[in-house]
């Protein structure tokens, strides 16, 4: 059975992306990924020289640091 990017994954299985990709999803460049992942402002699995990003975990991290907007 030949599986695509396009299928759903199961609940209990983690999309990975690459650098790239999260960036595009982000709508940030890759310098900007690093210096989070850096900063450990976001979380990041490395084996080896292969980084990848869990996209609800990151978003998740993300949220840290949403603020309200101020009403005046």
């Amino acid at each position: 059975m030949n599986t695509t990017q396009t299928e759903a994954l199961p609940p209990d299985e983690a999309e990975l992306l690459t650098p790239e990709q999260l960036a595009l999803r982000l709508n940030v460049s890759r310098r900007c990924l690093g210096n989070w992942t850096r900063d450990r402002i976001i979380p990041m699995v490395k084996i080896g020289r292969v980084c990848r990003f869990d996209l609800q975990k990151v978003r998740a991290a993300l949220a840290q640091y949403e603020r309200a907007a101020s009403t005046r």
